[in-house]
């Protein structure tokens, strides 16, 4: 059901794919060190509804390799991609860094946003402080540079189950230097985030995990984008981490259509 894609514009290239032609234009962004595989749990309790056009972003998956893997970055590129395959406002659901990109998308081109979907979003500076965070992506990082094969990587990640497979086939995939720009901070490079809160127009849901498995976005957070923003929904979901739409997709995507259908 689902169709590849590559879309170019210049010097960047990104990889996607798209869904038949079942409703109104939806774009899913990833997180960082995933792919488009991400939102394989959510596609089939959305596809019926949506037109789903699913990007890798720049370094990982199939799309280009850059020098810079800043927000702003991957925001340009994503940017490009809005206003050249769309020509009407489109919603737009976003994982962490994807979460993160969504939210500089609709503050730098409002008019063809219809809203923004972010998940557990890594939109928080203070995140790189958290030295579980480094640990586990070093770890990452440490695996890859011994072990070149997928059954390598996934046994010595700190992962279980299908999911370590699936982070080892995404992180021999991916270019190392997006995870280096995120443990060095320069990720954040020219990422204002409350002047974008001021800019976005649309309406806004955030899903939250429980920090206390390693979520991102407390009820503080939470609260202080729902201040600043000027339509927005806050859904916690209980017993789920930091990958809420993996931990809880029955629940995640009943949030996520409930807000879209009532937009």
């Amino acid at each position: 059901m689902l169709v590849s894609n590559q879309f170019n514009y210049n010097d960047v290239r990104l990889y996607y794919v798209k869904g038949p032609d079942n409703g109104p234009p939806l774009v899913l962004l990833h997180g960082l060190s995933d792919c488009w595989k991400t939102y394989l749990n959510l596609i089939p309790f959305i596809l019926p509804y949506y037109t789903l056009y699913i990007p890798d972003l720049r370094g990982h998956g199939k799309s280009y390799r850059a020098e810079s893997y800043k927000i702003i970055d991957y925001t340009y590129d994503i940017g490009l991609f809005l206003s050249s395959l769309f020509n009407e406002p489109v919603s737009i659901i976003g994982h962490s860094l994807g979460a993160a990109v969504a939210l500089a998308a609709a503050a730098e081109s409002p008019q063809i946003c219809r809203s923004i979907s972010l998940i557990e979003p890594f939109v928080f500076e203070d995140r790189l402080e958290d030295k579980e965070f480094h640990k586990y992506f070093n770890n990452c990082l440490e695996v890859c540079e011994k072990h070149k094969d997928v059954d390598s990587i996934s046994k010595n990640l700190k992962e279980t189950g299908t999911l370590a497979r699936k982070r080892a086939t995404d992180l021999l995939k991916l270019d190392k230097k997006t995870i280096t720009a995120a443990l060095d901070g320069t990720v954040f490079d020219g990422f204002n985030l409350d002047e974008l809160l001021l800019r976005v127009e649309c309406p806004v849901l955030v899903l939250r995990g429980d920090p206390e498995l390693d979520a991102h976005t407390s009820k503080e957070k939470a609260d202080y984008l729902a201040k600043r923003l000027n339509s927005c929904i806050i859904e916690y979901l209980e017993n789920s981490s930091h990958v809420v739409h993996v931990d809880q997709p029955f629940k995640a995507v009943q949030f996520l259509l409930n807000f879209l259908n009532s937009i």
